[in-house]
């Protein structure tokens, strides 16, 4: 599956690290999975990125096994197939989640009938239930079936988006789907006029003018971009996302004060609207005012019942940089015993531990051998927080032996050994 326009213009390892975060918070997985690869490239990002990585392919493989499930139990077996197929690709690396599309293949093979009969060719997207046979009495003429760009393509980005936008696109038609999954797949010069003539068609529908706007976002015109949103939220004043996207590409231009009023009013007249909550507290953070970001914070937490680590991370962030360390430890204490393999939660919290030493560092030491076991590819940088953490702790010689065992273990890239060397610097200072 290809995810490419979301690596468009490669923007550097930070960049890539924050719009994956942003993909990732509102559940956009499939397009957090691009950024997230992006920023694992840089050596000192790889273990956060990774542990991004790993997440977004969870959900996406999960939500192919749940669609296999549902197809296989409606006795579509060729539907069911491609989704196991998917989700092993998906799975990339992932032994883990690899195994339970294997398995679930496995399950599909062993109970799949020897057909005696030749199956039936699938419909085409939109061909009519009479299959355009020549003596149906409904149809004038046989139909011709418009050419869909593939129908599993369409579905699978589709469903990669978080369902007030799956309900904004999904009934649109064919030139539409065209159009949107030549975006998906960084084809801007094809997708543009195919959007474009959706629009057209369709003057009164606020999914076509969205998708316009998406797409002038990845084109990098902020300006086409805002004016398609607003285009949108004229025609739907509820539409929740484009709302979202608006007060993004402000925070991305840095007019943060128009991207709080925004959020602000949206809030006012949608306070149920819990990303809008999260996302006017990052922007409060980003504009250098935490207290309203923890205000905000705090507001969306009381707004959901069930617990949102990208709350809980947030706070500890905002926390960690104001020198509240408790505070911070506290936060990222809380989402790692909810999410004992979230990598965003444990190596923070580690470094924490580390800054105060002794037992807490000892504490640090086995937190990120479980990261190591956790996150194998990037266990070299794992193993150079667990040297400066006996370090902290006072174990200078087992720091130092472990550090020349890590050596073996670095990437061929000069800001691996840059940082294996400033562990080493910090240790010989220490003896």
């Amino acid at each position: 599956m290809a995810f490419g326009w979301f690596g468009k213009g490669k923007q550097g390892g930070t960049k890539a690290l924050e719009k994956a975060h942003k993909m990732a918070t509102q559940a956009r997985w499939a397009e957090a999975l691009s950024f997230y690869e992006e920023a694992a490239a840089d050596p000192t990002l790889a273990a956060e990125a990774g542990g991004g990585a790993r997440a977004c392919r969870e959900q996406l493989v999960s939500w192919n096994l749940e669609e296999a499930e549902a197809f296989g139990c409606a006795g579509e077996t060729q539907r069911c197939q491609e989704h196991l197929e998917l989700a092993l690709q998906l799975a990339s690396g992932e032994e883990d989640l690899a195994e339970r599309a294997r398995a679930a293949l496995g399950r599909l093979e062993a109970s799949a009938p020897s057909a005696a009969a030749p199956a039936a060719e699938p419909r085409r997207m939109f061909e009519p239930s009479c299959g355009g046979a020549a003596n149906c009495g409904r149809c004038d003429d046989p139909p011709v079936a418009e050419e869909s760009p593939g129908e599993e393509l369409f579905e699978f980005y589709l469903d990669s988006l978080p369902e007030a936008e799956r309900l904004l696109l999904e009934h649109l038609d064919v030139g539409f789907q065209r159009g949107f999954v030549a975006l998906q797949q960084g084809e801007l010069e094809t997708a543009q006029p195919l959007l474009e003539e959706a629009a057209a068609r369709e003057p009164d529908l606020p999914g076509p003018a969205y998708a316009l706007g998406l797409l002038a976002a990845v084109a990098g015109d902020a300006a086409a971009a805002m004016e398609s949103f607003r285009r949108a939220l004229a025609l739907d004043p509820d539409l929740a996302p484009a709302a979202h996207h608006q007060a993004d590409l402000l925070c991305e231009l840095e007019r943060f004060g128009e991207a709080e009023a925004l959020l602000d009013t949206w809030v006012a007249g949608h306070p149920e609207d819990l990303e809008a909550h999260f996302l006017l507290a990052r922007c409060r953070d980003r504009a250098g005012n935490p207290s309203g970001a923890l205000e905000a914070l705090t507001a969306a937490e009381k707004r959901t019942e069930e617990f949102d680590p990208r709350l809980s991370l947030t706070r500890a962030s905002i926390l960690s940089r104001q020198g509240d360390v408790e505070g911070a430890l506290a936060a990222y204490q809380q989402t790692a015993a909810r999410n004992p393999n979230l990598l965003e939660a444990l190596v923070p919290l580690g470094q924490l531990l580390i800054g105060r030493g002794g037992g807490d560092a000892e504490r640090a030491a086995e937190l990120f051998k479980h990261c190591r076991r956790i996150d194998p590819e990037r266990g070299w940088w794992h193993l150079l927080h667990v040297a400066s953490a006996y370090a902290a702790r006072g174990w200078a010689d087992e720091a130092r032996e472990l550090l020349e065992d890590v050596r073996d273990e670095l990437p061929d890239s000069d800001a691996a050994r840059e940082q294996w060397q400033g562990v080493l610097d910090r240790v010989s200072g220490e003896r």
